[in-house]
């Protein structure tokens, strides 16, 4: 069925705003459900106020969602101080998923993928110390298959430490056998379960937490409005959480633009699959300590 969500594809009216302060709504669950990046420049005026500098996309972000996957991190490592801006300027208890540089997953110099993986994993040290690191994120691309690619995989699993939550994602079917899964399980790694075209990672439990990738193809360019039904497959994720991650905790769920069109209406159309507390998209375009009156609602 078609969920309809606040603020898909709408600006914020001022109008309909008073600035008091009302405590904030009571946290979700075992769900931690965000967008795969917060700088996109097409979410400025349906999410973010039109005009809004990119130095603030993260704090406003962070007063919708509890929770982002940090994409640029597969390009770039981020430096120690930007970690660190990051981390302050977030709330107590908001978590970061980040992935690892492409230079370490894509790339055949190993020396230099190890490297990079330290000076990464070194970075985040600020993070960590404020408890706001989710997990760390091995992607691999389809061309990385197994067995070939199993000596790489099993070297990468050994080199981050195991105090370091560490998701893996997959995408071909060659890793589909028991030994990936026996690989994983013996680090603590969650295998990531994607919804990407070409393959579907099987529902293997193999860390403490659960973590979920909504991709889709790279057919759409402009990301600001809900453009794709997905019901179906966020139904059928909603079915594995409640079967195969029954027991785990946390669950992590991140969108990107391309799945649906635009990354937060499609993170609220998560929460809603779930029977979560739908987010207000409109949060992120007030100031501090603004509110949406609803109908009948007056000043308290």
């Amino acid at each position: 069925m078609w969920v309809p969500f606040v603020g898909q594809g709408t600006s914020a009216d001022p109008g309909k705003t008073l600035i008091f302060r009302r405590p904030d709504p009571a946290p979700m669950g075992r769900y931690w459900l965000g967008c795969s990046g917060w700088a996109y420049d097409d979410w400025a005026g349906p999410f973010y106020p039109p005009g809004t500098p990119p130095a603030e996309y993260l704090e406003r972000y962070a007063r919708v969602f509890r929770t982002v996957e940090v994409d640029s991190s597969f390009y770039r490592a981020p430096s120690p101080f930007l970690v660190r801006r990051w981390t302050e300027r977030t709330p107590p208890g908001f978590r970061f998923a980040l992935k690892v540089p492409r230079d370490v997953t894509h790339e055949p110099d190993e020396p230099k993928g190890d490297a990079v993986l330290a000076g990464f994993l070194r970075s985040l040290d600020p993070m960590r110390s404020a408890g706001k690191l989710a997990a760390v994120v091995l992607q691999f691309p389809a061309s990385y298959r197994a067995p070939a690619g199993v000596p790489r995989l099993e070297h990468l699993l050994g080199s981050i430490p195991v105090e370091i939550p560490l998701a893996v994602e997959l995408r071909h079917g060659s890793w589909w056998v028991p030994a990936t899964r026996t690989s994983l399980e013996a680090r603590g790694a969650a295998l990531v379960w994607s919804v990407v075209p070409g393959t579907e990672p099987p529902a293997w439990v193999t860390g403490p937490f659960a973590y979920a990738r909504f991709v889709g193809d790279r057919a759409l360019t402009k990301f600001d409005r809900v453009q794709r039904d997905r019901s179906d497959d966020l139904a059928r994720m909603r079915a594995r959480f409640e079967d195969e991650a029954r027991s785990v905790d946390p669950i992590y769920a991140y969108a990107n633009n391309h799945f649906m069109g635009y990354g937060p209406g499609t993170t609220a159309a998560v929460a809603a699959a779930l029977g979560e507390p739908v987010p207000d998209l409109t949060r992120a375009a007030r100031e501090a300590g603004q509110r949406t009156l609803g109908v009948g609602e007056g000043p308290s």
